[in-house]
């Protein structure tokens, strides 16, 4: 009886062994089958030296759009060839022997070739090499043909980065480029190893380049021997994630305008709301066009023409351009003495054309004089004896921190890269970085923005907006706010003060003898007020006064003065301020107003009077 019990137990155990080992065998013949049958194919041509090729795939970069929703920078398709110079080794080929073919194919020339030589030095040999990038129809045709005699090379369907507008707000949007060194060693990311993959450079593109960059995609793919993609595998297939848009806060109608309004002149033009901080127009005149930067044989060549320009078309003249303020400095050195008391509504000043003091005499622009002024006059008038007398009572240290509450001397934080910051003197400033004492012909002369006073037209136009609100604190910026952030604190300044500048400031356009009184507009009943400069580039000999008046046209460009006009409107509830500098213009009535009146014209047509 036990050993029929132990015949059954063997039995039993010996059955499940045997359907265990059958049902291994029959996985392993499934497996066998998939692959001898159903995977034939595939494993066929991964035997015959075929290698797996891990692609980058780049993502869409973000558009930038202007207030309205028009486009400002966006993508467009093109065509470029790309090689992999260790395919081209694995198959036994050389670079130079590969060039040599695609030459007879397409145009290619010798610089093309050592510049492809150069770029491929730089690389790792399994990352892309460019060729050739925008290539017509025919010339893709070409290429795509001749595929079995080129190892190694592609055509590639890529964007291109496109600015539709050319060459207007070209410093403000920026450009993308091929990424360098010091971009490579800034950011390690595999995605700057791609041969088509650009970075921003400038402008928007620099300051919101890793948002419009998006995060790249990947695909992995099986090629045979002469370089030929036979199967995607869809398995390992990553998605490229598309950059974010942006938008910003220019009108691109009224950056047309300022650009048509400019014209041939060296200068900087900014539109601003005084409540929002919004910039609506930033021109900076000569510009370029970004689109150049996306055809690395053409751009070379024009980059160093652009370069050598004197007018210096590369510099945002806006942001980065540093003048003496000139006459429209004039309103913080009178809300200086107004704070400090040294002048009030009835103050009246005799002008003859001079003013002596101590062992000096400091002359007005207009050689016979202005007669008796009060503030409204001087301002309207420009009479510069006015400010030399507040100038003789005022400590400058006041007048520098008013210069630092309206924004003159420290940076606005736009969001654009390389803004230069402003100097207003102080004593202090002076005996620190000159190692001199501070003087009161110091003050005199800074009291008219002369002398070591320097400003940003950006500065400017802050300036011009916390006079014409009122007080208010506002900053600029370029890029869409919500508007609950839009938030701005009062200086805390005297309401009556600021009124008096205002006045004068309307008298310089709407009031007989003002100084833009020929650059006075009327839309709808909206009128605008503001104020002119003049800055000198060099300093006035007393031989040269003695020998009488030098016109400015007959003085090389570079050594004309600079023109200058701030301004704001409506009268009578503002809105806009408009801040207009032109390099060697000879004078703000005659050169800046007539810009800022077409300017402010335009902005008032677009965007309505409130009147």
């Amino acid at each position: 009886m036990r050993d029929a019990e132990l015949v059954k137990i063997f039995t039993r155990r010996a059955l499940l062994i045997g359907v265990g080992e059958a049902a291994l065998f029959a996985v392993l013949v499934a497996r066998l089958v998939q692959l001898q049958v159903f995977e034939n194919k595939k494993y066929t041509a991964l035997s015959d030296r075929n290698s797996i090729r891990i692609k980058l795939v780049p993502p869409a970069r973000g558009i930038i759009y202007d207030e309205a929703g028009e486009v400002l920078a966006d993508n467009r398709n093109a065509y470029e060839i790309q090689m992999i110079p260790e395919e081209i080794i694995m198959r036994g080929r050389k670079v130079d022997e590969i060039l040599d073919i695609i030459g007879t194919k397409i145009s290619l020339s010798d610089a093309e070739k050592d510049r492809i030589r150069a770029n491929i030095a730089k690389k790792r040999p399994f990352f892309p090499v460019i060729v050739k990038s925008h290539l017509s129809w025919d010339d893709m045709a070409k290429i795509q043909i001749n595929n079995l005699e080129l190892p190694g090379v592609f055509v590639e369907e890529t964007r291109r980065r496109n600015y539709p507008n050319g060459e207007v707000g070209a410093h403000t949007i920026g450009y993308v480029a091929a990424p360098d060194e010091n971009d490579v060693r800034r950011d390690p990311s595999p995605l700057l190893s791609l041969p088509d993959f650009k970075v921003g450079k400038t402008g928007i593109e620099r300051v919101r380049d890793s948002e419009l960059r998006g995060s790249g995609g990947e695909i992995v793919q099986v090629v045979n021997a002469v370089g030929r993609v036979i199967e995607t595998i869809e398995s390992r297939r990553r998605l490229p994630t598309a950059g974010q848009n942006v938008h910003l806060t220019i009108n691109r109608e009224l950056q047309r305008h300022a650009f048509a309004t400019i014209k041939e002149e060296s200068a900087s033009a900014i539109v601003m709301d005084i409540w929002t901080g919004e910039i609506l127009c930033l021109a900076s005149v000569p510009a370029f066009d970004p689109n150049m930067f996306q055809n690395e044989e053409d751009g070379i060549e024009r980059f160093r023409e652009l370069v050598r320009s004197p007018r210096f078309p590369f510099v945002n003249k806006a942001i980065e351009g540093l003048y003496a303020p000139g006459s429209t400095f004039k309103m913080i050195t009178a809300l200086a003495g107004l704070a400090e008391g040294k002048i009030t509504a009835s103050s009246r000043y005799h002008c003859p054309g001079y003013l002596d003091f101590a062992d000096s005499r400091y002359h007005c622009w207009k050689h016979e004089g202005h007669g008796w002024c009060d503030l409204e006059r001087a301002l309207a008038e420009s009479c510069d004896i006015f400010f030399y007398h507040i100038a003789t009572k005022v400590n400058m240290d006041t007048i520098q921190e008013f210069s630092d509450k309206f924004g003159l001397t420290s940076l606005t934080g736009i969001e654009l890269p390389g803004e230069k910051v402003g100097q207003i003197p102080s004593r202090a400033w002076k005996r620190n970085f000159r190692s001199e004492a501070w003087f009161t012909g110091d003050t005199i002369i800074s009291s008219i923005g002369q002398g070591f006073n320097l400003t940003t037209p950006i500065g400017l136009a802050v300036m011009t907006s916390r006079i014409a609100n009122g007080g208010v604190a506002v900053k600029p910026h370029i890029i869409k706010w919500d508007e609950r952030d839009q938030q701005f604190e009062s200086m805390g300044l005297n309401a009556q003060h600021l009124a008096m500048v205002r006045a004068g400031m309307f008298a310089v356009l709407n009031k007989p003898g003002g100084t833009a009184r020929g650059s006075a507009i009327n839309v709808n009943g909206a009128l605008m007020s503001g104020k002119t400069g003049t800055s000198q580039v060099r300093r006035i000999t007393r031989a040269e006064r003695l020998a009488g008046r030098i016109e400015q046209e007959d003085l090389p460009w570079h050594h004309r003065n600079h023109a200058l006009f701030v301004g704001y409107a409506p009268y009578r509830n503002p809105r806009f301020a408009v801040s207009v500098v032109v390099e060697h213009g000879r004078s703000g009535s005659g050169t800046a107003a007539p810009i800022a009146r077409n300017l402010m014209r335009k902005t008032l047509e677009i965007y309505g009077t409130g009147v």
